[in-house]
């Protein structure tokens, strides 16, 4: 089974399993349930919303599966191994037994009832939910960490330099999310100020900023990657060639890399202008960082390069 498939499985497992179980109840109470079933309770444990059996099947599916296919498709939309997205699929996992659990138990207080209007449900039931939820993710947090990257990684590009032969990288790049945003926060904040209504300068304070990232400079040379604002030296953000263990590029959604803007993601965080061409980051610390930038293929082996002499003449590193 390949690696995509089987995190695929991993995902999908606990949803599907919650749902049959639910499913294999209903069936095996189908002629013991009132119609309407008693479908939500109040504080003291009495029945104060009522739902058609069918009904109540249709929307246990719709959640349960719903849920895990979302889930699954945000795990494997990042790219990354379960491993780096633990607190994602223990989630995943703690949701489907809560939901599978909590309409599991409806049906069977449901069950012989005369009337859906005399069904109770104690509060006790919550407790047990909440620790079916905490021991399944559990499961999915011993279960993510047995995933790990498919194969051995591909050797990381490099750019050949002569000895002594300096070299620099830099591309401007834009996004037109982050302008909107900026210039939209930042009118916003203008008219609020004319109606004094003490908000304003923080929204004005948060446009500007988004303003400010919304074009940025991206740099690779010897003293390793720094993005700052494309009109000024300063802010800037810079990672030295010290820190950096490789680099890599590839194609990146920037809502698999959680948005527009600088994000801090599970494993690492990213600098997002756009989606498209991406330069990747492997940090000492173990954490990965990555900036949406087009030809960074070229960055990542200039980088490479970068590091790798680095690492030979640590003398004259500057």
């Amino acid at each position: 089974m390949s690696p995509v498939r089987r995190r695929a499985l991993v995902l999908v497992l606990p949803s599907v399993l919650a749902w049959a179980v639910v499913l294999a109840v209903f069936a095996g109470l189908r002629d013991r349930l009132p119609d309407p079933l008693a479908t939500h309770f109040g504080t003291g444990g009495e029945a104060d919303g009522f739902t058609g059996p069918g009904a109540f099947l249709t929307v246990a599916s719709a959640v349960l599966l719903g849920s895990g296919l979302l889930i699954a498709m945000g795990a494997l939309r990042a790219g990354r191994t379960l491993r780096a997205q633990r607190p994602m699929v223990a989630i995943g996992y703690g949701t489907s037994g809560l939901l599978g659990y909590c309409f599991a138990a409806v049906l069977f207080a449901n069950a012989d009832a005369v009337r859906a209007s005399r069904v109770s449900q104690p509060l006790w039931q919550l407790g047990v939910a909440l620790a079916v939820a905490g021991a399944l993710g559990a499961l999915g947090w011993l279960l993510a960490g047995l995933d790990t990257a498919p194969g051995t990684p591909a050797a990381a590009p490099r750019l050949p330099l002569a000895d002594g032969e300096v070299a620099s990288w830099t591309r401007t790049v834009g996004s037109p999310v982050l302008l909107a945003v900026g210039v939209g926060t930042t009118l916003l904040g203008a008219v609020l100020a004319a109606g004094g209504s003490g908000a304003e300068v923080w929204l004005i304070v948060i446009g500007l900023i988004s303003t400010a990232l919304a074009r940025c400079r991206v740099t690779v040379d010897r003293r390793g990657l720094t993005v700052a604002p494309w009109f000024a030296p300063q802010p800037r953000m810079r990672i030295p060639l010290a820190r950096i263990e490789r680099a890599t590029s590839g194609e990146a959604d920037a809502l698999s890399l959680g948005g527009w803007g600088y994000r801090i993601r599970g494993g690492g965080s990213a600098l997002v202008f756009r989606s498209g061409d991406a330069l990747f980051l492997r940090l000492a610390t173990g954490r990965e960082f990555a900036v949406t930038v087009d030809d960074a293929g070229t960055a990542a082996a200039l980088l490479n390069t970068l590091i790798e002499r680095d690492r030979s003449t640590p003398g004259e590193r500057g």
